[in-house]
């Protein structure tokens, strides 16, 4: 679900208002450090380990906000693997 939000900024927010999202970038940026932050530290507290998988994930999708209102390639570049590493990161997780 997270990811289908990331889908959501870049497909609708970026792609139908680019010079808004130039000018709201610091907000979101602000809002992308918050939750790498929370999540973070939510997820350090969290005994259950799919509470903490899924609390990490948002700390993780804060980094993809993060590259993505960054507006450089290097950003771009970081938001995709971030993006390619989450979608692949809780399958081997809970294997038996």
């Amino acid at each position: 679900m997270l990811k289908m939000g990331t889908y959501g900024l870049l497909r609708f927010n970026l792609g139908l208002f680019p010079e808004m999202s130039r000018k709201f970038a610091p907000v979101m940026i602000t809002l992308a450090v918050i939750g790498i932050i929370y999540g973070a530290l939510v997820a350090m507290v969290q005994p259950d380990v799919k509470r903490l998988v899924a609390y990490s994930s948002v700390s993780h999708m804060g980094f993809v906000v993060l590259g993505l209102f960054s507006f450089t390639e290097l950003g771009c570049r970081a938001r995709f693997t971030r993006c390619s590493i989450t979608a692949f990161q809780p399958a081997p997780s809970f294997s038996s």
